[in-house]
Order: C-alpha cells, then sequence, then structure tokens
C-alpha cells in the first residue's frame, strides 16, 4: 500500500507545474533566486517599485513559498515574507540596474558592458 501511495504521490508531482514555473509567472518583482526544497521554495527577489512600473533595486527580499490547497481542488502559491537581505556584495548592470553574476563583464540581458562590480548595501 505504502509503494502504491508513493507511486501516485510522484505521478502527481510529475503531472504538476514545477515551482519554479509557477514562482516565475506570478510573482511580482524581479526574482533573483529560487532555491527548490520540494514541499517549498525559498525565493530571492526585488520587489515592485511603487513610484513607477519598474522594480525596487535597492531592496532584495526573502520569501517561504509553498503550494496551498484550495477550497475548490485547485493549488496557489502561499508568500511568507521573510525579511530583507542586508549587505551584499553584489554585480549590477549599470544599464538595466539588473543583479548579474559576480563573474560576468557583459550583461546578458541588454548586452551592455557597463557593469559595476562594486560591494551595495540593500
Amino acid at each position: 500500500m505504502k509503494s502504491l501511495l508513493s507511486y501516485v504521490e510522484q505521478r502527481i508531482d510529475a503531472l504538476r507545474t514545477p515551482i519554479e514555473d509557477e514562482i516565475e509567472a506570478n510573482a511580482a518583482g524581479e526574482v533573483l533566486d529560487i532555491e527548490n526544497h520540494g514541499a517549498y521554495a525559498i525565493v530571492r527577489k526585488h520587489p515592485p517599485d511603487p513610484d513607477d512600473d519598474g522594480v525596487n533595486t535597492e531592496i532584495t527580499s526573502l520569501y517561504h513559498v509553498r503550494r496551498e490547497p484550495q477550497f475548490d481542488g485547485t493549488e496557489s502559491l502561499h508568500w511568507a515574507y521573510l525579511g530583507d537581505v542586508h549587505n551584499n556584495a553584489q554585480t549590477r548592470c549599470e544599464t538595466c540596474g539588473r543583479t548579474l553574476d559576480d563573474d560576468v563583464d557583459t550583461c546578458p540581458h541588454c548586452g551592455s558592458d557597463d557593469v559595476d562590480h562594486s560591494d551595495t548595501e540593500e
């Protein structure tokens, strides 16, 4: 019986949209990193900028995200705010403002080579 239950759970998980894809599709702001831990994910992202249509690159927030069943049988993502991340060394594109890997000299998003490798406080 346990093996049957395990098989059914694996099949259900295989048919689901990966949580990373759901997070990317539904997140407000810019998702920087997703750590998938199976039953939940830890998400680092820049929130939307309240003053315009972009994102607030001055803040990096951390969230615990999990799937939550609804009464109608569907699932939605439940976002729990964990706090803001501070004092991170970051590489940022000076043209488009996106966060980059530390070893990048050219922005893969906009093609600019105006990349700032300095430490910033968030």
